[in-house]
């Protein structure tokens, strides 16, 4: 049982990650917001994650287009890890502990 409450703090912190996530990118689109304290805090806990997606072609592409779609990559991560990962590890935590 202890399992089950484990999983489900887990998946909330993803979706309130995600939720950072998308207001860090929308904030970015509007320089005011973006230099505010808000969304330099945002920058702070949001970017070390989705730096991992802005190297090699991902950076290439952002700076071809202008387009930086480490966001909507580091969301399909996060969304695969709650919706899947999380539910494969609590069954077979559920099958080992009993």
């Amino acid at each position: 049982m202890v399992a089950y409450y484990v999983v489900i703090t887990l998946q909330y912190i993803l979706w309130l990650y995600s939720i950072f996530i998308v207001i860090d990118a929308i904030m970015s689109w509007l320089p005011f917001l973006a230099n505010s304290t808000l969304g330099r805090l945002l920058d702070k806990i949001v970017d070390p994650y989705l730096n991992l997606f802005r190297q090699g072609p991902i950076r290439k592409l952002a700076f071809a287009t202008g387009i930086d779609v480490s966001a909507v990559i580091g969301l399909f991560i996060l969304y695969f890890i709650q919706n899947y990962a999380l539910n494969w590890l609590f069954n077979i935590l559920y099958k080992i502990l009993g």
